[in-house]
């Protein structure tokens, strides 16, 4: 029984990915309570407080009744921030007389690898 009960969870764990979050993480929270059972929605982002238990988070979610909840780490996944939109990118500075200097204005590549868009912000 215990070779059986082993391969069992050693085949329902094979495509498992551990998750943890500490204090101060920003997650989603699925929303649970929807009009169609079939479509997925997030709510958020919210703030990691504290972790209850192994599996359990205490996150804080701005505009909300209760200011926090205990949240199972199933309904949660880590939020990333999108990269802020760059209008125009300058490769010269301009003189003291902008009329008479002739901008060429350089359009960045949407490739990250290309720009760092968190350090020209």
């Amino acid at each position: 029984m215990e070779k059986a009960r082993d391969k069992r969870k050693k085949w329902y764990d094979r495509g498992t990915v551990e998750r943890k979050f500490k204090p101060g993480d920003l997650v989603l929270v699925m929303v649970t309570f929807k009009p169609n059972k079939l479509t997925v929605s997030w709510m958020g982002p919210g703030t990691v407080i504290s972790q209850i238990s192994e599996t359990n988070y205490l996150v804080s979610l701005p505009n909300r009744r209760e200011k926090s909840q205990i949240f199972h780490i199933n309904l949660l996944k880590p939020y990333h921030k999108k990269a802020e939109i760059v209008n125009v990118l300058l490769s010269e500075p301009v003189g003291p007389e902008p009329n008479d200097v002739d901008l060429e204005i350089v359009f960045p590549n949407a490739n990250p690898d290309i720009y760092d868009f968190d350090e020209i912000v």
